[in-house]
């Protein structure tokens, strides 16, 4: 069922085309968005908006097969433009270079797929393995996936500035590892491009300021199709310092809960939305949906019982959370076999490539979907890509995939812009390797 919000979005977007795509390849230029990307989406029926955006995405695995016959030819224009900027343009040689899992098998999953992807694009490819081998094995790795397919990945060597996985000498390098347990700073010094940048993993990365660029570029989209940004945006504030465990900073939090209660309840009685309001408390600096939770009052925090400050004190890779936001719930309307669910939007370069929807077995329309429980399902989109469907008024037939193309795709390229954003805010900061590469 396609909710009055989303018809809106949809008819307004078709009759703005021109004027969007000129407005995103002027964000685009002042800041380009990251090589490749995922965003989570909630969909409540009267607020679409992303709760997360992950610049090194996992999951490439659960795109439907027709998306994953269709991307190759994005990744590798994405590849072209990226490389010609660089010291090192057409290459043809290309590692990735991932997380260090040796028991996750889904995530191997992922790497298998992702593989094929690039090479798919007409290029060389290898997986490497960053740190040290695990205990009685050898480079390369033999690794089994979810569903046994043999993924190879090999001991990573830096010398003299150039990055090489055994004999195989990559002109690029694609990251695939958000480096939550910590800073690599040997990664400073490779001459080879890397892509995205590796300035921007969760070591210095953080939630609150994608979100302060999201909005931004959300009023900006929403002027485009005179709508209320209410619509689009999502009220994000950032609380630190904090540890739960020692109670530091949480009368901070519980005072931000309140202000962001409160400023959700307004917008609902504005927008006659008659569910009693929430707000998710995050890990501003994290994934894997862990450091996560669900409140509806100020007290909640003040009652928390020691299991609950133990999750909200470490996040992945057991880094502990010291900084999080105070984010507006966004329930969720989309319906899967009665199972709440959540689109998840794969961009490369800004491009659409395709995404699944996340389901929980375990959870309800309020609560975190990405956590134990959590079951995928395809999400197509490249048959609809080029859709010329006509979102008049007059059209009360309006096919469901489409509009989801349109919307959920648009709000997707939002925040993708969001994430350029920052990468180039810590471009500022973050010194470019000068070293030239050897190929």
């Amino acid at each position: 069922m396609i909710s009055k919000t989303k018809k809106l979005l949809a008819e307004r977007i078709q009759k703005n085309r021109r004027r969007i795509l000129e407005w995103q390849q002027a964000q685009a230029q002042k800041a380009p968005p990251p090589f490749y990307c995922s965003i989570d989406l909630r969909d409540s029926g009267y607020k679409i908006a992303p709760v997360d955006s992950n610049l090194y995405p996992a999951g490439f695995n659960n795109i439907c097969p027709e998306d994953l016959r269709a991307s190759p030819a994005i990744i590798k224009k994405q590849i072209e433009l990226l490389s010609a900027q660089s010291l090192n343009p057409h290459p043809k040689k290309i590692l990735i270079l991932p997380e260090s899992h040796t028991q996750n098998t889904y995530y191997l999953e992922n790497l298998f797929y992702l593989k094929q992807l690039i090479e798919n694009a007409d290029y060389e490819v290898r997986i490497g393995w960053y740190g040290p081998l695990p205990e009685g094995m050898h480079s390369p790795l033999q690794l089994k996936t979810q569903t046994e397919k043999l993924v190879e990945a090999y001991a990573i060597e830096i010398k003299g500035g150039v990055a090489s996985a055994g004999d195989f000498v990559p002109d690029l390098i694609i990251l695939n590892n958000d480096f939550s347990g910590g800073y690599p700073e040997p990664l400073d010094q490779v001459a080879q491009p890397i892509l995205p940048s590796h300035s921007l993993g969760w070591h210095s990365r953080k939630k609150s300021e994608h979100f302060v660029y999201y909005n931004q570029l959300a009023q900006e989209f929403a002027n485009i199709l005179e709508i209320d940004p209410w619509i689009l945006q999502i009220d994000t504030e950032e609380v630190a310092p904090v540890n739960f465990n020692e109670e530091q900073g949480t009368e901070l939090v519980a005072e931000s809960v309140t202000r962001v209660l409160s400023r959700t309840q307004k917008a609902y009685d504005i927008h006659k939305v008659t569910r009693k309001p929430f707000a998710f408390v995050k890990n501003n600096s994290g994934t894997y949906g862990m450091g996560i939770m669900v409140v509806h009052s100020a007290d909640e925090l003040k009652k928390m019982n020691r299991r609950t400050k133990n999750k909200m004190s470490v996040g992945k890779s057991s880094h502990p959370i010291d900084s999080v936001v105070v984010q507006e719930g966004v329930p969720t309307a989309t319906l899967i076999d009665r199972l709440a669910a959540e689109p998840v939007i794969y961009l490369v370069g800004g491009e659409l490539i395709g995404g699944f929807l996340r389901t929980n077995t375990e959870k309800g329309d309020e609560e975190n979907l990405n956590s134990q429980g959590m079951v995928f399902r395809k999400l197509c989109m490249s048959d609809l890509r080029n859709h010329d469907e006509d979102f008049s008024d007059e059209n009360v037939n309006l096919k469901e995939e489409p509009v989801l193309e349109l919307v959920y795709g648009a709000i997707a390229q939002i925040s993708a812009l969001a994430s350029g954003m920052e990468l180039q805010a810590h471009r500022r900061v973050i010194p470019k390797p000068v070293q030239q590469p050897v190929s």
